[in-house]
């Protein structure tokens, strides 16, 4: 079988679809992860040229996921083997999806919710200052009236926190 010219080898036609999914979703990381790599090496270099450092341990990184990505799809492929294994391989392929789109889910309600309270915040305390600015011109009245009108000041305040 060829995908866009390319012969596939019968070793990953034989994987079962979830092994054969995690292979795709797999080289696409690694395909990242390499540009990374050189993306890194590079900037590092232009800021410290004595930083080899850092293309070992990104070189080292990429085999290691390599390693991991071989025995994930050796273990994906056992499981399908199973009464309910391919079930079970796609729920574990998926898990990861599954777990980013409730934490993309969380995330939208922090935002929203912190906006929401943001507004009110901005609403009171444009409150707060009209009052305050109302409240001017009577503070230059004799002080024989501030008394009784401190006490409303107040009562008006604490309406509007609460």
């Amino acid at each position: 079988m060829k995908i866009l010219g390319f012969p596939i080898p019968d070793m990953i036609m034989n994987l079962c679809k979830p092994a054969q999914v995690y292979l795709i979703l797999s080289l696409i990381s690694l395909t990242l992860y390499v540009v990374s790599m050189l993306n890194v090496h590079d900037q590092v270099l232009e800021v410290e040229p004595e930083g080899e450092g850092i293309h070992h341990y990104t070189l080292s990184g990429l085999v290691i996921k390599m390693i991991f990505t071989v025995l994930w799809i050796y273990l994906l492929n056992y499981i399908c083997q199973f009464k309910y294994g391919k079930k079970i391989a796609w729920f574990i392929v998926l898990l990861p999806f599954f777990f980013m789109g409730l934490m993309l889910i969380g995330l939208m309600c922090a935002v929203s919710f912190i906006a929401l309270q943001s507004t009110k915040n901005k609403e009171l305390q444009k409150k707060i200052d009209s009052k305050s600015l109302d409240s001017k011109p009577k503070m230059m009245e004799p002080p024989a009236k501030r008394p009784t009108q401190q006490p409303q000041q107040r009562e008006q305040l604490s309406e509007l926190l609460r």
